[in-house]
């Protein structure tokens, strides 16, 4: 069964010569950890935290007496011992003193708004630590963009490979998502969303808004119109920085090559990619004459 998840036929892998070099040869790609990314926020960006206390607690508390005094569904919050804990006082309503019940309980509500509050530079820092302890591959849906092969392929000296979603073999770039670019941090969920959230009158699934952070870049990356995989590490020590995944052939199905390569290097590569990789199409990229844009010429094949 297929994983895909997205639409896209395939994506662009942009690479030094060296790096294509040794992709070519191995049939592989590098999976880089995100502290080498170039871009300090990746990965290391947090949740906005935009919470009134005493709001909350007064949320919190109207929750909390919801569970307990009607009959409002609850499923699993944040704490389930705790959702446990308001089910017991709701099967023992008719014995307790509501009032009394309320203003405990906006006491109690009150100390775990100032541990939300004051906690949450600690858990920006805990998820931080598990989204920087993964690798990633990071594609592009195009190809043309004059700035990402100065960035990314040595300034128009290396190549970009067109790598292949393709379904019958299942392969990883299946699962890649879309980067969003923003240029604010993602909102921690509202003071109400949360505090039914702790009681478990309306559970929130956090790991998807965790997870988008991995996901989101500022607004001047925008350009890039980056994809990724991303997958978490679980055996492997945090202090290494990428890993070799091998690809099948078929993935390799077109490499560009810069307009400013060597004529050497450009020799060299396209006899290696014609022993390892004999299906892969080869195209040299051109400098428009008339506009400022990339041609592309195809060097082999028809």
């Amino acid at each position: 069964m297929s994983g895909r998840i997205h639409d896209q036929p395939y994506f662009f892998k942009f690479a030094t010569y060296e790096a294509a070099c040794k992709i070519i040869e191995c049939k592989s790609l590098k999976w880089s950890s995100p502290i080498e990314f170039n871009d300090p926020f990746d990965h290391q960006a947090g949740f906005i935290l935009d919470l009134d206390e005493e709001r909350f607690a007064r949320l919190l508390t109207e929750s909390m007496l919801r569970v307990i005094f009607t009959e409002t569904s609850v499923g699993v919050g944040a704490s389930p011992l705790f959702t446990h804990l308001l089910l017991l006082l709701r099967s023992a309503r008719e014995r307790l003193p509501r009032e009394e019940i309320a203003a405990q309980l906006n006491e109690s509500a009150l100390l775990v708004a100032k541990n939300v509050t004051e906690g949450v530079d600690g858990f920006n820092a805990a998820i931080q630590a598990h989204l920087l302890h993964s690798r990633v591959l990071c594609v592009s849906e195009q190809v043309d963009n004059v700035v990402m092969w100065s960035h990314y392929a040595d300034q128009h000296r290396g190549v970009a490979f067109q790598l292949g979603c393709i379904d019958s073999i299942d392969n990883r770039l299946l699962a890649a998502k879309r980067v969003e670019y923003t240029d604010r941090f993602i909102a921690f969920p509202s003071a109400e969303e949360y505090a039914k959230h702790l009681t478990g009158e309306q559970p929130i699934d956090m790991a998807p808004l965790i997870w988008k952070i991995a996901y989101t870049k500022h607004l001047d990356w925008a350009y890039e119109r980056e994809w990724r995989v991303h997958i978490p590490l679980l055996s492997e020590m945090p202090s290494a920085r990428f890993s070799i995944y091998d690809e099948p052939a078929e993935v390799f199905q077109s490499m560009y090559l810069g307009c400013r390569m060597e004529p050497s290097q450009i020799q060299s590569v396209i006899q290696a990619a014609t022993k390892v990789l004999p299906d892969m199409k080869i195209y040299r990229s051109l400098p428009g004459r008339t506009s400022y844009a990339l041609n592309f010429e195809l060097v082999n094949g028809t």
